[in-house]
């Protein structure tokens, strides 16, 4: 159980050090090479060594050991599942590939950097907007990967080493509480829930705001229990340093929560009449994380963004900013509330496509042969949280009131859920999964409840069954058609490797990087068209033809 926590720790601090160290070297002038990944990973060997000095040689070195074989079987399956969504496709690639290629966000913008290469891809910049601007760590941290490996698919191996992450710290303290069996479930479902396991092989960034902001609220609430607990400041600290740097509404959760239990925290201790010494604490901890955070790590984002155009967050929530909800809803939304668009996104069937009309609602707990494929999409849109969701959300709401007696003394549990309830109230495009992973609380809090306070009765384990199965359809989904679609891009870019072809990317601009990786020469033209590629993504036609 130890070394299992001293992984998920080791890993952690690492992945911190690497968007960290990054940062800091680009202040310096200096860009992403080959030798990031080792040379960070063996500084953060050091430091733990130092930290854990106390323990034995043996345990070190398993530590080590272990972490770095998570890290390489990573990569390894990474390295062989292709990414099939467009996002990833398109600018998540375009700015992995960039970084990996020498651009330094804190001196220059994308665009110019990508007008000096001497191909056709020179042209490629329509993606420079969400490149420059938008939050950067998770590509900072998969740029690294991509470097060390020259294969931009490696970068992916941040979603399984997060999973593993967050899984493992969460277990190794749940089992203090419950049996290793109940500890297992309840970390498992966290780590591995509907969104996560639909992105684990993309490059979509939502999964990991929703793994880091889980080991955020995870850690705010022990430290409500103890706010001494060094190794939980530790870990909320390099939680909140990558979280708000991974995407914009990342760090609005993150700064909600922690703000609300703050309050929370110091209300606490002014009836325990404490609340100066806390907080000058919290000061002392919360203002160097902020600077750090927000203010060093974010600056080619952030401050960046503030500078150039007085808006951190640009191009969103700008006036003259980019819109990118109001097309990729269905139309009848337009004319609905924050909240009649959560009713009917959470229990209506599952539905993808962005073009529909209408939301057709559907018995929770019941599913249709025509919600299998949409189920098994990297970002559906209505039913987003699976297909068994608005059931298990009215159970998860049966159990909070049933067993409402037995855990109020935990105030905790309905302060969190209040906090879930504001932002779902507040934010208005909360009828998006992806956008929302606070609203799988729900899911996870009634799960806890009934562990701690319910009995072992069938209809129980028939609950966390359902749960299993509801996230089960769209891992088993993805992770076959991404391994099977993945079998056939090797051959197809295998065959092409050395080969000079015409490419029509079609938006797809990121595919080029895979292109480069396998050396295939190539030519752009958005005209042509040709033989389908990488899904049907890409269509080109050979030289020689």
């Amino acid at each position: 159980m130890k070394r299992l926590r001293e992984t998920g720790i080791f890993l952690l601090l690492w992945l911190s050090i690497l968007l960290i160290g990054s940062v800091l070297l680009f202040f310096c002038g200096v860009t992403i090479s080959k030798f990031h990944l080792p040379i960070f990973f063996f500084l953060t060997g050091i430091i733990y060594i130092f930290y854990k000095r106390k323990d034995s040689k043996k345990e070190k070195a398993f530590v080590l050991l272990l972490s770095l074989g998570i890290i390489i079987v990573s990569i390894l399956i990474s390295t062989f599942m292709f990414d099939r969504s467009s996002d990833g496709n398109t600018y998540h690639k375009d700015a992995i590939g960039v970084l990996k290629e020498g651009w330094n966000p804190i001196y220059g913008s994308s665009e110019d950097f990508i007008q000096t290469r001497e191909d056709d891809s020179k042209d490629l910049t329509e993606y420079s907007i969400w490149i420059d601007h938008y939050a950067k760590a998770n590509w900072i941290i998969a740029a690294n990967f991509y470097a060390f490996t020259d294969h931009i698919e490696s970068g992916k191996a941040m979603n399984l080493i997060s999973i593993y992450i967050v899984f493992s710290l969460i277990f190794t303290e749940l089992a203090t509480l419950f049996s290793r069996k109940k500890a297992c479930i309840l970390a498992l479902i966290t780590a591995m829930n509907p969104i996560t396991v639909s992105q684990m092989f993309t490059y979509y960034n939502d999964q990991l705001v929703c793994l880091f902001l889980f080991l955020a609220i995870f850690c705010l609430i022990k430290l409500d229990q103890n706010l001494k607990d060094k190794e939980s400041w530790g870990i909320y600290s390099l939680t909140f340093i990558i979280l708000a740097n991974m995407k914009f509404n990342g760090l609005g959760y993150l700064l909600v929560f922690s703000f609300l239990f703050v309050c929370r925290y110091l209300y606490k201790a002014y009836r325990q009449k404490e609340f100066l010494s806390v907080f000058k604490k919290l000061c002392c901890i919360f203002i160097p994380l902020l600077v750090v955070g927000i203010v060093i790590i974010g600056y080619p984002t952030y401050i960046k963004n503030t500078i150039d155009h007085q808006n951190p967050f640009f191009p969103l929530y700008d006036e003259n900013g980019e819109d990118i909800i109001t097309q990729q809803q269905p139309k009848k939304f337009l004319e609905m509330n924050n909240i009649e668009k959560l009713f009917y996104a959470t229990f209506s069937k599952a539905n993808n496509l962005r073009e529909h009309d209408q939301t057709e609602l559907k018995i929770p707990f019941t599913f249709y042969k025509e919600e299998i494929t949409p189920a098994m999409s990297n970002d559906l849109r209505i039913s987003g949280w699976g297909i068994f969701f608005s059931g298990l959300l009215i159970i998860s709401m049966i159990i909070l009131i049933k067993y409402y007696k037995a855990y109020k003394k935990e105030s905790w549990i309905l302060y969190t859920l209040g906090i879930t309830v504001l932002l779902l109230l507040v934010m208005s495009e909360s009828w998006w999964a992806r956008y929302t992973p606070h609203f799988y609380l729900f899911i996870l809090l009634s799960v806890y409840i009934l562990f701690k306070y319910g009995k072992h009765t069938i209809i129980n384990w028939i609950y966390i069954g359902i749960i299993g199965i509801n996230t089960l359809l769209p891992l088993a989904g993805n992770s076959y058609y991404t391994f099977t679609n993945s079998i056939q891009i090797h051959k197809n870019l295998k065959d092409l490797s050395k080969k000079e072809i015409i490419v029509n990317t079609k938006g797809m601009n990121g595919i080029i990087y895979n292109l480069k990786d396998y050396n295939i020469k190539y030519q752009i033209d958005k005209t042509i068209t040709g033989t389908e590629l990488y899904y049907h993504y890409v269509e080109y036609q050979e030289q020689d033809q």
